[in-house]
């Protein structure tokens, strides 16, 4: 498989000359099954249980062979129906999409691939005179000067949007900020940062990284396959390596040894260092942090200065290791859900809420808070802790 990255336009980059049925007369929907089982990547199907960047890729070679032989409009396949529905204040076009995931064979993948094209060749028939009268509501008079069609002015319009149905590939590896305190406790385990350096040189002796040039889609598989070497050998908590501070290759985290794949990859040895140090420097974050919480466990809900002081302190520490960076607000929400999780709080919905209420939107990427914002924070989560135990 070529490591470059293929290159297929959005959905919605797509305009109407692309898509007018009208230039294609001799379109059939009975030959398309026929089509894709001949386009060349239809012979490299993955198999089931595949990781999902490669699956991706797959698809997108077989999206751009489609190009080749139907058109340009063919890179919409995914879309899979478009409804005018009630979202806010008023009907908006909701364009309904998949991600597809392998069926059980061979055979079922590739007809569930010609179906769609045929679902959204149907579409765009439909589209051209909205004969149903599906968008007629909604839709201006007459054509414009550009000669689009009214049904497709209005499904492109303002307050459009995208949702996935059905089957979506998804990330194997969690992200940190994901996971539970019960998942990253230092006391749960016992870890030797000297055994780290031997774990990471097997692993990369297994998947060295790919080219720069890689398509993001591998660049993103060597990542997960590094983190779950590491999960494997040390546990769940270990895919924390690369929360990276600022605009990383997961943002807002508290790990600055690490970057992303583009800044932090370079020699086989330096990017070997690099992981150890961003391992360990994850490792001593958590430790550090649990004997934050140690300062301040057991504290009865009813204890409202103690709650204060513990969660502006927990911001103030967040928020020094974060750098005030990008998205240093969700390692915020993170730590203040372990810190619940720790105090005896155990319902995962419940310690949602508690942060939202608190959190939610006062804080920015790039700007350290305000002293008075910390400290109301700080009350609002203490208030409501002390008023479900009152």
């Amino acid at each position: 498989m070529t490591t470059g990255e293929i290159r297929v336009p959005d959905v919605w980059d797509l305009t109407w000359p692309d898509l007018d049925p009208a230039g294609r007369p001799g379109f059939d929907p009975a030959a398309v099954p026929a089509l894709v089982r001949a386009l060349p990547p239809a012979a490299e199907i993955p198999s089931p249980g595949t990781e999902w960047q490669l699956v991706s890729i797959w698809y997108t070679r077989m999206t751009a062979a489609l190009m080749d032989r139907l058109g340009r409009w063919a890179a919409g396949w995914r879309c899979s129906g478009i409804a005018m529905e009630e979202e806010g204040n008023g009907p908006v076009p909701i364009w309904r999409g998949i991600d597809p995931v392998l069926s059980a064979t061979p055979d079922e993948t590739l007809d569930r691939l010609a179906a769609a094209v045929v679902t959204w060749h149907e579409l765009l028939v439909e589209l051209a005179t909205d004969a149903r009268g599906r968008f007629a509501t909604s839709a201006p008079a007459t054509t414009d000067s550009t000669g689009e069609p009214p049904a497709w002015r209005v499904v492109t319009g303002r307050g459009r949007i995208l949702k996935y149905t059905g089957d979506r590939l998804y990330r194997q590896v969690p992200h940190p900020g994901g996971l539970t305190w019960a998942d990253v406790d230092p006391a749960n385990r016992s870890f030797d940062p000297a055994t780290v350096p031997a774990t990471v040189a097997d692993r990369l002796a297994e998947f060295p990284p790919p080219p720069k040039e890689a398509d993001w889609r591998l660049r993103d598989l060597w990542l997960e396959r590094i983190s779950r070497g590491l999960a494997d050998r040390y546990g769940i908590w270990a895919v924390g390596w690369r929360w990276s501070v600022g605009e990383g290759d997961l943002d807002g985290g508290p790990v600055a040894n690490w970057c992303c794949f583009s800044h932090s990859v370079t020699t086989a040895e330096a990017t070997a260092a690099l992981i150890v140090a961003s391992l360990v420097e994850w490792h001593d974050w958590l430790v550090e942090l649990a004997g934050r919480f140690d300062r301040f466990l057991p504290l009865p809900p009813g204890d409202l200065d103690g709650w204060e002081y513990a969660v502006a302190h927990l911001v103030t520490a967040v928020g020094d290791r974060t750098q005030y960076d990008s998205a240093w607000y969700s390692c915020v929400g993170t730590v203040l859900d372990w810190f619940l999780e720790a105090a005896g709080i155990g319902d995962p919905a419940r310690r949602e809420e508690l942060r939202e209420h608190a959190v939610g939107g006062r804080f920015e990427s790039w700007r350290e808070p305000r002293r008075a914002v910390v400290e109301s924070v700080a009350a609002d989560l203490s208030a409501r802790v002390a008023d479900e135990h009152a």
